[in-house]
């Protein structure tokens, strides 16, 4: 099969370039692949050999010369993700969804462009206004059109002053997903979620390429010591984006009520500080600056070992863009005993592989679950296993193999749908729509 592969590369900042990555290892050798992105530089050293790798700009020219059976779409809610809605609309295909929630990243397109920048830097000047109207005028077209009767509402408080939640209850997945021909998902909730919203939808639920890492022992005992951790310290790690909605201020209050019954407790963070000023407020004002460590990012070929650096894994999430984390399934492949947060679209991790905490008492639940797996290394063990053993069995390489074929057998099958009346700014396909074959 000649697919065409749209999405983010490493070593871009965002976990769906890792996972194209994995994905790819197990697609390549099998179909004709051709690789297309919008970024500057891609890491060819994690990609098939062979496989092109092109600008997106290239994308027309090499379906015209050869056509391709089917395109693949990437799609996440971050900016690494802009460039591909230039062309799922133009050469509709298999739209993979990361995150049900695109609204944060779709709004930064318009309202982060240089005009509407300019603009709200001068609300009083009429001719930065002019100069902004033609963003303006998209985003609150494309509000419209996903939530009628809402969009000037919408595009009025967002243009205000946004609450924490009003992007996550308008997700903003619509046209995306009219455009495409099938979506695929990684979890039952936004399947039915997608469902719900454009009906007669093709959606498939595809388990996410995830395997451990093989880590020696002592290079988790080196690391231990390096990152100044005692032999007896009992580390509770956050892997992932360092952000308001990973719940670190609760997290760092748990840590704090946890150590002042265990003073062994002590806290580990990996992965990209967004705000580190903000970071440093919240650990201080918990008063566990002294007993945490911040690593930032690390390299990919060193995560495994961080996150066996851990003895317990806190992974809370609060809001959501209801995905599925790659992070999280991470820290489960490694084996590592997890708390998370009590979410309805994590119901597919079985009850034996995790420990739940209700968001109503996000800091003391963590806290009491933070000691009582301190306290029980037995426990830890069968949780670890049992974590382990679920990414095993639900996210084998021989499962997403066998999935994402059938996937793209599905969509290859399926004919390009009918434009919608969607806003002037949603570019529409370049040739009439393809026959069902």
């Amino acid at each position: 099969m000649r697919i065409a592969f749209v999405s983010p590369l490493p070593p871009a900042p965002t976990g769906v370039a890792d996972y194209a990555a994995d994905l790819l290892e197990l697609l390549s050798g099998r179909h004709d692949l051709e690789l297309f992105q919008g970024q500057e530089p891609v890491d060819a050293a994690r990609l098939p050999a062979g496989a092109p790798v092109l600008p997106a700009a290239e994308l027309a020219a090499r379906h015209d010369a050869r056509p391709f059976d089917v395109a693949v779409y990437q799609m996440g809610n971050g900016r690494a993700h802009d460039f591909v809605y230039d062309w799922l609309s133009r050469l509709p295909g298999l739209l993979v969804l990361h995150d049900l929630v695109l609204h944060h990243a779709r709004a930064a397109r318009f309202l982060d462009s240089e005009p509407v920048r300019a603009w709200r830097s001068a609300p009083s000047s009429a001719s930065a206004r002019e100069r902004a109207r033609p963003a303006l005028d998209a985003w609150r077209d494309e509000l419209e059109y996903s939530y009628p009767g809402r969009g000037e509402r919408l595009f009025a408080v967002h243009l205000g002053t946004v609450g924490d939640l009003l992007p996550y209850s308008y997700p903003l997945f619509r046209i995306p997903v009219e455009a495409s021909r099938a979506v695929a998902v990684h979890n039952r909730f936004m399947a039915e979620a997608v469902r719900a919203e454009v009906p007669g939808k093709p959606v498939f639920e595809l388990p996410q390429p995830v395997r451990p890492e093989p880590v020696p022992p002592e290079s988790v005992r080196d690391l231990r010591v390096r990152l100044g951790f005692r032999h007896d310290d009992v580390v509770v790690g956050s892997f992932g984006l360092v952000t308001p909605e990973k719940r670190t201020g609760a997290l760092a209050q748990a840590v704090a009520a946890a150590s002042a019954r265990d003073p062994r407790v002590r806290l580990l963070l990996v992965g990209t500080v967004t705000d580190p000023a903000r970071l440093r407020r919240v650990l201080a004002g918990a008063g566990i600056a002294d007993r945490a460590v911040v690593t930032g990012r690390v390299p990919l070929d060193e995560l495994g070992a961080h996150i066996e650096a851990a003895d317990v894994v806190a992974h809370l999430r609060y809001p959501t863009a209801r995905e599925t984390s790659a992070a999280l399934l991470r820290v489960l492949a490694q084996g590592r005993p997890t708390i998370v947060s009590d979410l309805e679209h994590q119901a597919d991790v079985p009850e034996d592989a995790v420990l739940r905490v209700d968001l109503e008492d996000e800091a003391g639940g963590t806290a009491q679950a933070i000691l009582d797996l301190a306290g029980n290394p037995d426990r830890r063990r069968r949780l670890g296993a049992a974590a382990a053993e679920h990414v095993r069995r639900a996210h084998a390489p021989s499962r997403v193999r066998d999935a994402w074929e059938d996937a793209l057998e599905r969509a290859r099958a399926l004919p390009d749908p009918p434009p919608g009346p969607w806003p002037a700014h949603w570019p529409r396909p370049k040739s009439p729509a393809r026959r069902e074959p």
